[in-house]
């Protein structure tokens, strides 16, 4: 399932459901609910809680966990997360060649829309950055390897969340542990030079802007991370940074890929005023991140 070239082309209904899924899956998982941390589209939904009038996050259409390695070796929770997921009406993605895929899950809701499932998981065996599938135990689960993604274990807040659960099994309240600021931008970060989608400049930009305290707060929480124990992961993701949004001797910030992928995501069209309108997103987006490199320092 192809996602939106740009932001007109995410739906709040479907952002929605995918806070629902979350929900039904930490609901389901019993013991293990705490080995669950999520990441991507959906967690700036809850590092931004007060959007400013109009300036709302485009949203997602999947959920992305990290699970603990130890879940996927533990044959009684790995069994009990395999069971529950298919109770909850979830069937393994097919990818392009229709071939199925053991770390992507999809379900229906009430709705009849598709929402997309995807476990991610970090074996410090792979190196060179390479993203696999993790050996499955067994099973028809596995979790696709992502680099860096164990920093979320390390950088996560938790937040209680109430949704109507799938399959019109009724409201649930569920404690949820996701990404902070500084374990979202740096996977994402990451992200953006895997990939290049523009949905992953607005995403980290969009947090760094309108998270509680703006750049100031999250620029304090990466001075605070460069004191720990991922310092290094921190230091190569404000280089990232640097590359793709702030001015230097090579280009002006503005004219620096990232910024121009968001702009294209979040204003759709053209003509001249478009343009324009582009160009000052631009400048906007490279200011942000240029004051937060600068204010970490």
């Amino acid at each position: 399932m192809a996602k939106p070239d740009t932001a007109a082309g995410y739906e709040k209904q479907v952002t929605e459901n995918c806070e629902r899924l979350l929900v039904t899956l930490i609901r389901n998982l019993g013991p293990w609910k705490k080995s669950i941390y999520l990441v991507g589209g959906l967690t700036p939904r809850y590092l931004v809680t007060k959007p400013p009038p109009g300036k709302e996050h485009a949203g997602t259409g999947d959920v992305d966990v990290v699970v603990e390695q130890q879940v996927l070796a533990d044959t009684d929770a790995y069994r009990t997360l395999e069971e529950n997921l298919k109770k909850m009406g979830f069937e393994r993605a097919k990818n392009d060649k229709g071939q199925p895929q053991s770390w992507r899950w999809q379900a229906k809701t009430d709705s009849g829309s598709s929402i997309i499932l995807e476990f991610l998981a970090d074996d410090p065996e792979r190196g060179g950055g390479k993203v696999a599938p993790l050996p499955e135990q067994g099973g028809n689960i596995s979790a696709l390897n992502v680099p860096h993604a164990s920093l979320v274990f390390d950088h996560f807040e938790e937040k209680e969340i109430v949704a109507d659960m799938l399959g019109d099994k009724g409201v649930a309240t569920e404690k949820v542990r996701h990404a902070d600021i500084v374990g979202f931008t740096c996977l994402k970060a990451y992200a953006l030079t895997d990939r290049h989608e523009g949905k992953d400049a607005h995403d980290i930009v969009y947090c760094l802007e309108h998270t509680e305290g703006g750049t100031a707060a999250a620029a304090e929480k990466f001075k605070q991370a460069l004191q720990g124990k991922h310092a290094a992961v921190v230091k190569e993701v404000l280089a990232i940074l640097r590359k793709h949004f702030v001015t230097d001797g090579k280009a002006e910030g503005y004219r620096k890929d990232g910024a121009v992928a968001l702009a294209r995501f979040e204003i759709e069209g053209d003509g001249e005023e478009i343009r324009e309108q582009r160009v000052l997103r631009q400048r906007e987006a490279s200011e942000v991140v240029s004051n937060f490199v600068a204010t970490v320092g």
